[in-house]
């Protein structure tokens, strides 16, 4: 029977062969990286977005400034489109159609789904006793 030197430790020799061949193939992984042309970078991804909130909702800015900043961080390869609240799906509605494919993202209130879980309702506005949603949290 022959004995397994899997566990043996390896000389200064094999350790050189090793470092050598995954130098080499990592290189050719490096030349291949280069070589393949970059087709990605042409296209351009266009999100559809919808807020709960209509067109003249501060909180209906505050989604497009969001949608801004990603449309400019990623140099024009991902647009964000932002929709007011019902021009898809009404705004309760809007994490249904989320999952449902018909948008791709939504801007609102983790409250607003209260219905759906009762946990919604920590991510959402807290009592008005004068604390925030952290000193609720905290409290």
């Amino acid at each position: 029977m022959k004995k397994d030197n899997s566990s043996a430790p390896k000389t200064s020799s094999e350790s050189k062969q090793s470092r050598r061949r995954f130098l080499q193939v990592a290189g050719l992984g490096a030349a291949a990286t280069v070589a393949v042309p970059q087709i990605s970078r042409a296209q351009t991804a266009t999100w559809k977005f919808q807020s709960t909130w209509p067109n003249r909702d501060i909180f209906h800015e505050f989604c497009n400034d969001f949608a801004k900043r990603v449309n400019d961080m990623s140099g024009g390869r991902l647009k964000i489109d932002v929709l007011a609240s019902g021009a898809v799906v009404p705004a309760f509605q809007l994490q249904d159609a989320v999952h449902a494919g018909i948008l791709d993202g939504g801007h609102g209130v983790a409250a607003y789904w209260y219905g759906k879980n009762k946990a919604f309702a920590l991510f959402g506005t807290g009592p008005s006793f004068g604390w925030n949603a952290n000193s609720f949290l905290d409290g």
